[in-house]
């Protein structure tokens, strides 16, 4: 049974469109849901056609009408998704087919499974969704992480097992909580203090106020007091080795570890290692108060203190506001109830009409509407528009010139000697010399035809284009013709003609 998508998530899958097929936009999203729920437990391997069947079967978006997926069309995005996104990984590995006549037989294809970075993608696209009930920010979060901070500093767990690899990645999760919590206070103060010190609300603005002295900076301040754990950290020669030493401890489920694979368990080691040494590099970089550092800083606390001082700086200037302003209520209720009984008698006199005198040179002060009456109206003189008339002895010479025809049979010739390699199949994956201007300039309109599915403009010397399509492994190439400089390719590509 294929998984349903909440509207939210799909609206966000729509935005992002992962795998760039405008055919199939949720097309990204399903395969990772398969390779990642349905894969594993289907007891079939992952190879093309197995995708192509469940996403026909039962992951089609019915709603927006959206036509069965072809191999060619989900071969595309298998590729954005394997060379360009990083979250599924494909390899040639052996399989049995069973054929229709019974027999079984050994076959050497490529298989499909969903990365560490698929996973989480899969996971993160929904924690998006639901930030805003997520994205929080309260004080024994901080009591969390301060706790988690002081006990890697005391160095309570050892590299044996993976508890301290878990107590670094549970800092990690609080202390990205922790500043996402933070930036969200960051704007909604900024707006909110904003508004008070506009409308002047004196009860909201001192519930505020009293909101930021007593829990705001408390809590900011045990967020600073974390800093010099945090470069002690930093400075520590071999923290990050036991981290990623403790990441393959005794508990450890890794299949790697289980299988005895030393070059796997090397690759992740040294993974490991470079990605706790960049996150304390980040964190150190969050807690460092000199000018650059708080220019490439995402989380830079300093910048959020400022927001806190200066919300509680605006929401002083309200209450002094607040407090400067005296209204006799009495007075102005008893002046608002006697024009309420004599509305109907008031005059309220139209504004004098704005007169043009700036062309009256008779007038002292063309502003004073006082002497508008006595002034003298404006003339105006018709000006004469003469329209000027273009002949054909006003055109411009044109200079003699032969244009040269290009040899189309010369051409034709070192095509099919350059580039085919059947009657019916075109292939480019090399670089090109060229003789003919006209067969450089054909093969050049072909490749533009990779980004169509509709071929009938692409017609190559009277020959129908069926097919053109670019080489699995896209590599540059370079196309010469004599006298001319060299031109690129981005890509090989092969061509079907009908």
């Amino acid at each position: 049974m294929a998984l349903s998508i909440a509207q939210p998530l799909k609206n966000l899958l729509l935005a992002t469109n992962l795998g760039l097929n405008k055919n199939h936009p949720l097309a990204g999203w399903n395969i990772l849901t398969i390779l990642y729920r349905e894969g594993p437990t289907s007891g079939l391997p992952n190879t093309l056609d197995f995708l192509a069947r469940r996403y026909n079967s039962d992951y089609l978006d019915t709603v927006n009408e959206e036509t069965p997926i072809s191999d060619d069309v989900l071969r595309k995005i298998l590729v954005v998704l394997t060379e360009q996104a990083g979250l599924v990984e494909v390899n040639l590995r052996k399989v049995r087919r069973h054929m229709q006549s019974g027999k079984t037989i050994t076959q050497q294809t490529a298989l499909y499974r969903i990365t560490s970075s698929g996973i989480e993608y899969l996971r993160m696209m929904q924690r998006v969704v639901d930030a805003e009930s997520t994205v929080t920010a309260n004080t024994l979060r901080i009591d969390e992480y301060c706790r988690l901070v002081q006990k890697l500093v005391a160095r309570e767990s050892d590299a044996a097992t993976t508890q301290l690899y878990n107590d670094f990645a549970d800092m990690l999760t609080a202390y990205e909580d922790v500043m996402k919590g933070m930036h969200k206070l960051d704007e909604d103060l900024d707006e909110l203090a904003n508004d008070l010190a506009f409308n002047h609300g004196g009860t909201a603005a001192g519930h505020l106020q009293t909101m930021l002295r007593e829990k705001a900076v408390p809590a900011y301040q045990k967020l600073l007091g974390q800093a010099a754990r945090i470069k002690g950290l930093t400075a520590v020669p071999d923290f990050a080795e036991r981290v990623a030493r403790s990441q393959q401890g005794s508990d450890d489920l890794d299949t790697a570890s289980a299988v005895g694979d030393k070059a796997g368990m090397l690759l992740r080691f040294e993974r490991t290692q470079a990605y706790v040494t960049r996150q304390l590099g980040q964190m150190n970089l969050s807690f460092t108060s000199s000018s650059q550092a708080i220019d490439n800083s995402l989380d830079s606390i300093y910048l959020l203190f400022q927001t806190i001082l200066n919300a509680i700086k605006v929401l002083s200037q309200a209450f002094e506001h607040v407090r400067n302003q005296t209204i006799d209520v009495k007075a102005l209720t008893a002046e608002i109830d006697q024009l309420l009984q004599h509305y109907d008698r008031l005059t309220v006199y139209q504004p004098i009409l704005r007169h043009a005198p700036f062309d009256r040179d008779d007038v002292e002060d063309p502003n004073d509407l006082l002497d508008a009456s006595g002034m003298d109206p404006v003339t105006y003189v018709a000006e004469k528009k003469t329209r000027k008339v273009y002949t054909a002895a006003d055109n411009p010479e044109l200079v003699a010139t032969a244009a040269p025809t290009a040899d189309r049979q010369a051409a034709l010739a070192e095509f099919k000697q350059l580039v085919l390699r059947g009657p019916q199949h075109l292939v480019v994956d090399h670089d090109l010399e060229f003789a003919t201007l006209a067969a450089r300039d054909e093969l050049v309109r072909l490749y533009s035809a990779t980004n169509y599915h509709h071929y009938a403009s692409f017609t190559i010397f009277g020959r129908a284009v069926r097919r053109v399509q670019q080489l699995s492994r896209p590599i540059p190439l370079r196309l010469h013709c004599r006298g001319e400089k060299y031109s690129d390719l981005p890509a090989g590509f092969e061509a079907w003609f009908e």
